[in-house]
């Protein structure tokens, strides 16, 4: 009997069951589903087939849902419990949540309308408004006046602070008797009283003033805060002393239990008052208009405008005393003041490195001055050129002691603090307390030099007197260095008091020989 061939395809199964197995479709789909369009997918999840076609095994079909189970609704039916369905513009939100505003239309309150951005999907806006609605900061108000910033491009900056309304407060305290120096910090806070309407940003402000430097047994001492970018008007403004990790315990002044009718004042020869209680109410003025203790408003100008006339009417006294013309000299001196001018603002420009720009160098000055008179008497003034240097001089030198205080009273250049009876109470505009008289002192070493120059003329005459302009002037540019070391500010370069003191004694030496033969 021939033997009998094995059924191979019963390794697969016969056809039956071959037949019975689903395969896969080229297209993807899963078998039994008829060939056709993907049917759409939303949010929620696969939606049904698309009706008249079969449901393949295990799904349902869209018309029946398994038990337990929410069908898909429409966009028309009702959401479940504790969802809201996405509303089309001008329906009314669901409770406690703002509805969208249309451009132009004005935000909930305490919410800012933001800026036109990418549409977001509704379900993740609607799971975000509640959130941003309640951490959302408060409304920001655009204040009554708008700050300097914002003003014309064309005013210059130092311009707009001239005229900008600023309040200037004071708080005084008592540094000790004994001690190291110490650092204070000073909080301001004031809020307008004026007010009408609804409170701005600008109607109130706060402000911390720290000062180093100060000296226990100086006497009483006067911080004082330039506050700038609020609205003008009355306010009413307290300071209060912030402690400091590390920092010295100090009090006000004048001290608790004084007499509130008392007169308080700075040590002598300064007679500035301390008002035994705070002002209750003060208003905002210009820089030129505001009060700070110890400055004197237009000292400045008015003295060094002074000191021009006089060294001008000294020197056409000189010139006349010796019977020479009067018309180029002193068209030249007029020249050297302008030249001065230029260069005592080019000087404190350079100084600072182009970052300040409100300010002059007296030191700058006499460069300027002294380079135009050197040139006038090269080329010819009209007169001899030792005579032309013997009447300018002097009235150089005196103009410039007449002028020199004014620094003090506008509080420019000042000294360093000091505990020294010979020290002065005098203020930078920030800190007043008693410092090093610089000012006074420079003042007097350009008195003494040009007095001393003036007598040397005065017993020559201006022919004569040639080499004791450059020696008077050599005389009060090193004193000059000396005194600068008595100064607050910081140096700028450690080497520029030296590089100009022994140009001075250069020059002096290279006078006095000029001089004597």
């Amino acid at each position: 009997m021939p033997p009998t061939k094995k059924n191979k395809g019963n390794r697969r199964g016969n056809p039956a069951a071959r037949a019975a197995q689903p395969r896969t479709r080229r297209d993807g789909a899963p078998p039994g589903v008829p060939s056709g369009p993907a049917p759409a997918q939303g949010a929620q999840g696969v939606q049904g087939v698309q009706g008249g076609q079969g449901v393949p095994p295990g799904l349902t079909s869209p018309q029946t849902t398994p038990a337990g189970l929410a069908p898909a609704k429409a966009p028309d039916q009702n959401m479940p419990p504790g969802l809201a369905p996405a509303r089309a513009a001008g329906q009314n939100p669901p409770a406690g949540l703002a509805p969208a505003k249309a451009a132009g239309q004005n935000p909930p309150a305490g919410l800012v309308p933001a800026k036109a951005t990418a549409a977001r999907p509704a379900a993740a806006a609607s799971g975000r408004s509640r959130g941003t609605a309640e951490a959302a900061p408060p409304e920001t108000v655009e204040p009554d006046t708008p700050p300097v910033s914002n003003a014309d491009d064309d005013v210059p900056k130092w311009a707009a602070k001239a005229v900008e309304e600023l309040l200037t407060p004071t708080y005084w305290l008592d540094p000790g008797e004994s001690g190291e120096p110490f650092s204070a910090t000073v909080r301001f806070s004031g809020r307008r009283t004026d007010v009408t309407g609804k409170l701005q940003p600008r109607d109130s402000f706060w402000q911390e003033e720290t000062v180093d430097g100060i000296i226990p047994g100086s006497g009483p001492v006067a911080i004082t805060a330039e506050v700038r970018g609020i609205n003008p008007g009355e306010w009413t403004v307290t300071a209060r002393s912030v402690a400091r990790v590390g920092g010295r315990p100090y009090r006000s002044y004048p001290p608790p239990g004084h007499d509130p009718a008392g007169v308080y004042r700075v040590p002598p020869p300064r007679r500035v008052e301390i008002p035994a209680e705070p002002a209750a109410t003060i208003h905002t003025s210009t820089l030129l208009r505001s009060k700070v203790p110890g400055i004197v408003r237009y000292a400045y100008a008015t003295l060094v405008g002074l000191g021009v006339l006089v060294g001008l009417g000294l020197e056409a006294l000189l010139l006349s005393h010796g019977h020479y013309s009067l018309f180029r000299p002193m068209l030249f001196s007029v020249i050297a003041i302008l030249a001065g001018v230029i260069g005592g603002k080019g000087w404190y420009v350079a100084v600072h490195r182009g970052k300040k720009f409100d300010g002059w160098c007296i030191q700058g000055f006499v460069a300027g001055a002294a380079v135009v008179v050197a040139a006038a008497a090269l080329a010819g003034p009209g007169i001899p050129a030792g005579a032309f240097l013997a009447a300018a001089a002097p009235a150089l030198l005196i103009g410039m002691s007449i002028g020199r205080p004014g620094c003090f009273w506008a509080g420019c250049c000042t000294g360093r603090p000091v505990a020294a009876r010979w020290g002065i109470w005098s203020s930078d505009r920030r800190l007043g307390c008693r410092r090093a008289p610089a000012q006074l002192l420079e003042a007097l070493s350009a008195l003494i030099s040009g007095v001393v120059v003036l007598a040397v003329v005065l017993a020559d005459g201006l022919a004569q007197s040639g080499p004791v302009a450059v020696v008077g002037l050599a005389a009060y540019t090193l004193a000059r260095q000396v005194i600068l070391g008595l100064r607050a500010e910081p140096r700028v370069w450690q080497y520029g008091r030296r590089v100009t003191g022994a140009i001075a004694v250069l020059a002096l030496i290279a006078g006095i020989i000029l001089l004597v033969k």
